[in-house]
């Protein structure tokens, strides 16, 4: 059974692998496309028809096949062509498509993955701000709040890359072992804490 949701992936893999935006990949067909139809497609609201679906694929370099059912290649089979691929060894016309179906259904799921992650990300702001709004902080609260807030943006904004991953680390480890989820282990946690603390202070660029 079509899924639209999967089909409209695979389309905005494509679009992104051409470098395009909406309504850029929406010229290249006769008639143009509305960037809301390219959007809707890619939404899976809207299937394109099946000339279209034709178009994107050789805008592609796929088959039509790969973007109705996906890449039915086995990991083994996966492996041998970019294997191939990386020895710069002779590929058929074949084997070329099914590399690049293969390079699209990673992008695709990365894409895919990312979204997912923001979704959710936004969704915990929005419950935290609403949890906030009903249990209104007290004054030492609110410093406390505005403590971490001024950390967090001096580290996203002005620390080095290596300083935020050591922040995003720590403050992992921390809320997984308030909510439970892990437990407590000195020795796994203070190394971590000493690590960030001795890349400060934050060098503002």
């Amino acid at each position: 059974m079509e899924n639209k949701t999967s089909i409209g992936e695979r389309i905005k893999a494509i679009r992104n692998r051409l470098g395009e935006n909406q309504t850029q990949f929406g010229e290249r067909f006769s008639p143009p496309v509305s960037k809301g139809g390219i959007s809707r497609w890619e939404n899976g609201d809207t299937k394109p028809t099946a000339e279209r679906l034709k178009k994107i694929a050789e805008f592609g370099g796929v088959s039509v096949e790969y973007l109705v059912n996906g890449n039915r290649l086995s990991l083994a089979d996966t492996k041998i062509l970019f294997d191939k691929a990386v020895h710069k060894s002779k590929l058929s016309k074949d084997e070329r498509q099914k590399l690049v179906e293969s390079q699209l259904d990673v992008a695709s799921a990365v894409s895919a993955m990312v979204s997912r992650w923001d979704t959710e990300a936004r969704n915990q702001v929005e419950k935290q701000q609403t949890i906030i709004e009903s249990n209104p902080l007290s004054g030492i609260e609110l410093q406390a709040y505005g403590d971490f807030l001024n950390l967090f943006n001096l580290i996203r904004l002005h620390g080095s890359e290596k300083q935020q991953t050591e922040f995003d680390v720590l403050i992992n480890m921390l809320r997984q072992i308030a909510s439970g989820s892990i437990k407590y282990d000195k020795d796994d946690l203070l190394p971590n804490i000493d690590k960030f603390l001795a890349s400060l202070p934050v060098k503002k660029r």
